[in-house]
C-alpha cells in the first residue's frame, strides 16, 4: 500500500517546480525547453490527481489525455484543445529537430495557459 498522501504531495512539489522552470527558461528565450515544462507541469499535477482518485502510483506516462481520463476530469473545449496542442512539447522537446522554434509571443501564451490550468487543476487535489 502506498501513502497516498506522500505521493500526492511529491506530485504536487514536482509540478509547481516545472511552473517555476518553464517560467525561468522563457524568460531566458529557451522556448522550446521553457514549453517542455509547460508540459511536464501539468503531466505531473495530473499525476497527483490520479494518485488521489486510484490510491495507487500513476502509470509511466507522458500522454495528459490518458491522465486526464484515469484522474476522472472533464474538460470544456477550451481546455481540451490546450490540452492537446501542449501535448507535442513533450515529444519536440526531447527531439527539437522535428519543431520549429517557438517564438517569443507562442511561448508566452502557452505558459499563461499552463499557469491557468495548472491553476485549475491544483484546486481539484
Amino acid at each position: 500500500m502506498i501513502n497516498i498522501i506522500k505521493q500526492i504531495e511529491y506530485w504536487q512539489t514536482g509540478a509547481e517546480e516545472e511552473m517555476l522552470n518553464a517560467k525561468i527558461m522563457i524568460e531566458n528565450k529557451r522556448y522550446l525547453a521553457g514549453l517542455f515544462f509547460c508540459h511536464l507541469s501539468i503531466e505531473k499535477i495530473l499525476k497527483a490527481l490520479v494518485v488521489k482518485i486510484t490510491k495507487d502510483h500513476p502509470p509511466r506516462t507522458h500522454d495528459l489525455e490518458r491522465l486526464l481520463v484515469i484522474a476522472q476530469l472533464t474538460l470544456d473545449d477550451e481546455q481540451m484543445i490546450f490540452l492537446t496542442e501542449m501535448q507535442v512539447f513533450q515529444i519536440e522537446g526531447r527531439y527539437p529537430e522535428n519543431f520549429p522554434n517557438p517564438s517569443s509571443l507562442m511561448a508566452n501564451n502557452f505558459y499563461v495557459q499552463t499557469l491557468k490550468m495548472y491553476q485549475w487543476l491544483r484546486q481539484k487535489l
